[in-house]
């Protein structure tokens, strides 16, 4: 199993044909999601994993179509000042993350 998990690396895992010791679905993915996806490695993936290059298409799309929707949450201004809160949180229930104060009160 890859540990770049996306839709499109678990659609590959779960269709290919044989063993992936090189981790090639992982690197496909990896790949696909910053660069896109060239004929050639969609008609690579359609013989991995015994499938048209149409399949292989149409689960890329479908992927980056709920990727860019998860990004488009996670860019909400709204949840940039929930994050921020939450760190807050975590800084205040755990001490290591507190700033420190100097003998004279002020954080350093």
């Amino acid at each position: 199993m890859t540990r770049f998990h996306s839709g499109f690396t678990r659609w590959i895992e779960q269709r290919l044909l044989h063993e992936d010791p090189d981790d090639l679905a992982e690197a496909i993915g990896v790949l696909a999601r910053a660069e896109g996806l060239s004929p050639d490695v969609a008609d690579l993936v359609a013989a991995m994993t015994g499938t048209t290059i149409s399949d292989v298409i149409a689960a890329y799309k479908t992927d980056n179509t709920e990727w860019a929707r998860t990004q488009a949450t996670f860019d909400r201004s709204d949840l940039a000042a929930l994050d921020d809160h939450l760190d807050m949180i975590a800084r205040c229930s755990q001490p290591e993350l507190r700033p420190r104060r100097s003998q004279h009160g002020d954080a350093r």
